[in-house]
């Protein structure tokens, strides 16, 4: 996986001077998804397919029927093989939807988390389950080859933290609506870390540290979610992209358990992050608004959960 994470990026080094040629923009952009896409079909499960450049179709009633144009998307298995071609496919028959970018910076990704959110705000929630409600049905995340920090006293990796941390505060609304994933090949991968405290928990650490509960917000009333995007930051040995390919196999297998034993298998043995942090980052949520005040009672005195 590492040789295939370095062809990425010596392909952006090869795709930088085609860049600078007046008029060649959309060659090199269309270079990159392909570049992605090849990457990804090494370690996707077979059975899904992939396509570049598509609309999605949303489920709202009032509103937008259509995202903008998606760079490249991860079909479900039983989305029909003689629809795959159409330029517009359901949203519905979407597994992951990826921005693919050659240089990542701040306006890449405020515009894949605000792309993020108005795809999993055109569709409607599938079941009655405080999963149903934590977990987008279409996982969204952005690819980039390198980012625009270069200079001498720069600090990528701190603000991709600071960026996303900013966004989850004024952008998103729940956890299924924020970024799932990014991966900058010569940089790193964040993925999303959502954790569900219940009431009994929460009721437990109040009367331990009453002062640190109340400061998290645990006031005893209702179960907690915090929700953001997260890295291990001490992580030496992953490549961004094999840390990215476990991350995403973790994420496909919670929608389709077939994926569980091999996603189950990365994460034993290490080819992701396995001890993502948020810090001082992420948002917290009331279960009960995030939810139904129906779920948040027939979890308040569960196991604490997440993804």
């Amino acid at each position: 996986m590492a040789d295939i994470n370095q062809s990425i990026v010596v392909s952006f080094e090869r795709e930088e001077a085609t860049a600078k040629e007046r008029g060649r923009a959309q060659e090199v952009g269309h270079g990159v998804e392909s570049t992605w896409m090849k990457a990804l079909a090494h370690w996707l499960p077979p059975q899904y397919g992939m396509e570049k450049r598509k609309y999605l179709m949303l489920e709202r009633d009032h509103g937008p029927a259509l995202t903008k144009e998606t760079d490249l998307i991860v079909f479900h298995p039983h989305y029909p093989t003689g629809l795959r071609d159409e330029h517009h496919v359901l949203a519905a028959g979407v597994a992951a939807a990826f921005s693919v970018k050659r240089t990542v910076g701040r306006k890449d990704i405020v515009e894949a988390y605000e792309a993020a959110i108005a795809l999993r705000r055109g569709m409607r929630i599938r079941g009655r389950d405080q999963q149903d409600h934590l977990v987008p049905p279409v996982f969204y995340g952005l690819l980039g080859q390198s980012h625009e920090w270069k200079g001498d006293n720069s600090t990528p990796a701190e603000n991709v933290r600071e960026i996303t941390n900013e966004l989850e505060r004024e952008l998103v609304a729940a956890p299924r609506e924020g970024l799932d994933l990014i991966c900058i090949a010569d940089l790193g991968t964040w993925t999303r870390k959502t954790t569900v405290s219940p009431q009994r928990f929460l009721d437990r650490g109040l009367r331990a540290d009453p002062i640190g509960a109340q400061l998290m917000g645990a006031v005893g009333e209702d179960s907690r979610v915090m929700s953001g995007l997260g890295r291990d930051y001490e992580q030496k040995n992953l490549s961004p992209l094999t840390n990215f390919i476990g991350a995403l196999w973790d994420k496909l297998a919670i929608n389709d358990p077939t994926l569980k034993p091999l996603a189950d298998g990365l994460r034993f043995t290490k080819t992701m992050d396995t001890t993502v942090s948020l810090g001082t980052g992420g948002k917290i949520y009331k279960l009960s608004e995030i939810t139904t005040p129906e779920i948040a009672k027939r979890y308040r005195n569960s196991e604490p959960w997440g993804y």
